[in-house]
């Protein structure tokens, strides 16, 4: 009876491993996507992470969170499209149609792409992380 419980939950472990795989199901870490650790990272480059801010109506300044839940795009995803977009930045409306979809009543008059950059020495933060701004994009 012991192997066949060992075997069952091994058995189980796999299918929700590989599940998380298909369905790209981040918030499952650390069984989700794993292609984040399919690359190695130069331990001298820097740590960039994409992200969105937007201006409501108000003024007000709103962090456009990238998940799939919150506007139907996930970061990794976002990153792979980020040529397109800074290409045609009109394909941010979809984000935004789906955030402010997501989080009434703020309605986004603007959202703009930044880049944070870690600078790395050695595997070690070497400097303040700093941003960049890729583009921002009017809704109107």
């Amino acid at each position: 009876m012991g192997t066949f419980l060992r075997a069952t939950v091994m058995v189980l472990l796999v299918g929700v491993l590989v599940a998380a795989q298909f369905l790209r199901a981040d918030s499952w870490f650390p069984l989700g996507s794993l292609g984040q650790y399919a690359y190695p990272r130069d331990p001298d480059g820097d740590v960039i992470n994409t992200y969105v801010m937007g201006t409501t109506t108000t003024g007000a300044e709103v962090r456009v969170g990238l998940t799939p839940a919150s506007a139907g795009i996930s970061r990794v995803e976002f990153e792979v499209q980020l040529p397109k977009i800074l290409a045609d930045p009109d394909l941010l409306g979809d984000i935004v149609e789906v955030w402010e979809t997501n989080h009434r009543p703020h309605e986004l008059v603007s959202v703009t792409v930044y880049e944070n950059h870690s600078p790395m020495s050695g595997g070690a933060l070497a400097a303040d992380p700093y941003d960049v701004p890729l583009l921002t994009w009017s809704t109107e």
